[in-house]
């Protein structure tokens, strides 16, 4: 009984294989026949941007004794992940934004080929100016036959040789920022009170997000200070302007200072905006200090001016009798009958 059992399995499994046999003859043929001519290109990838324009051309080789008689055509493909046709999408579901067969420009016209001949077929490629990012594929059918539509009808059933052709579209949107104002006030009188104020206009296509910071700097160009510049995460819209205000940093000494302004921004390409500005502290309780100090020697000053430059005469002023003289020196002259003489 086991050995009967072991025939049947044996005889099952043969049927199986011939029968597999069987069914890749009937799938191949179709590919054997057609190998009557040969296709170079088989892929044709392209990396482009809307507007663009690109030639290529398909070299097709007839491999036989007798002439070769193939309509081109153009077909939108979806494609798997191990690059496998899908399916063939019908030209009505296509949107010239979005659809690469709009873009494609192939001769529709019989191709006739004499044995061992070569010829090629160019293809010219014309990116839509509106269109979309994203990858696009196309199958170009070179089916041989004696009508058009016995042709195209090869092709639909993926039964014809061709090229696919795969056009990448890098998403372009524009990141680009503008700075706008950058002010601080030029004299501070209190760090605790005194802004950086900033202003950036977003020209691009799509929402940034500034940050950054603000360095300080004295005169002899040693770093003081610095602060972060949009903690919040303020976004800023596309065709906006957006003002940001920062606390200025704490310094703590009298001067000249610079600020220098480092924006960054981008998620796809980083980008910088540079920008310096510069501002004096005089706080006002130093400048009291030297007010008063001013003041101080000023008055110390006139004083002493008024002690050392002036002659001061001191006489008895409760003497009723007491009168006041003044010799001037340096004069001579013959004495008179009216004239004191001082001198006895």
């Amino acid at each position: 009984m086991k050995q009967k059992s072991s025939i049947l399995q044996f005889r099952h499994t043969n049927l199986l294989v011939l029968i597999v046999i069987a069914l890749a003859g009937l799938l191949y043929a179709p590919v054997i026949v057609s190998a009557s001519y040969s296709i170079s290109p088989l892929i044709i990838e392209h990396t482009a941007s809307p507007r663009d324009m690109f030639e290529e051309s398909i070299k097709i080789t007839n491999t036989t004794d007798r002439k070769v008689r193939i309509f081109p055509s153009v077909n939108e493909i979806t494609v798997g992940d191990e690059g496998e046709i899908k399916e063939f999408i019908p030209p009505s579901m296509s949107d010239n934004t979005t659809s690469i067969t709009s873009w494609l420009e192939v001769t529709r016209g019989r191709v006739e080929i004499n044995p061992g001949e070569s010829i090629k077929i160019p293809v010219l490629v014309t990116i839509n100016p509106n269109a979309k990012p994203g990858d696009y594929y196309a199958f170009i059918g070179l089916a041989e036959g004696s009508k058009r539509d016995e042709a195209e009808q090869k092709v639909m059933s993926g039964v014809a040789p061709g090229v696919i052709v795969r056009v990448e579209l890098a998403d372009t949107k524009n990141e680009y920022l503008r700075l706008t104002t950058y002010h601080i006030d030029r004299f501070v009188t209190d760090e605790s009170k005194a802004k950086v104020r900033y202003e950036v206009e977003n020209i691009g296509d799509v929402p940034v997000m500034p940050a950054g910071e603000i360095i300080l700097y004295n005169v002899q160009g040693q770093e003081i200070s610095s602060v972060a510049i949009n903690t919040d995460g303020i976004s800023v819209p596309p065709g906006e302007k957006v003002e940001f205000t920062s606390q200025l940093p704490e310094v703590g000494f009298m001067g000249k200072y610079k600020a220098f302004l480092s924006l960054e921004y981008g998620a796809t390409q980083a980008a910088t905006i540079y920008d310096t500005t510069y501002f004096t502290l005089l706080p006002l309780l130093t400048i009291a200090i030297l007010f008063g100090l001013v003041l101080c020697v000023s008055m110390i000053g006139a004083l002493y001016y008024h002690r050392v430059k002036n002659r001061e005469y001191d006489y008895d002023v409760d003497d009723d009798t007491a009168v006041a003289m003044y010799v001037r020196s340096g004069a001579v002259s013959p004495n008179k009958e009216h004239d004191i003489n001082l001198k006895n």
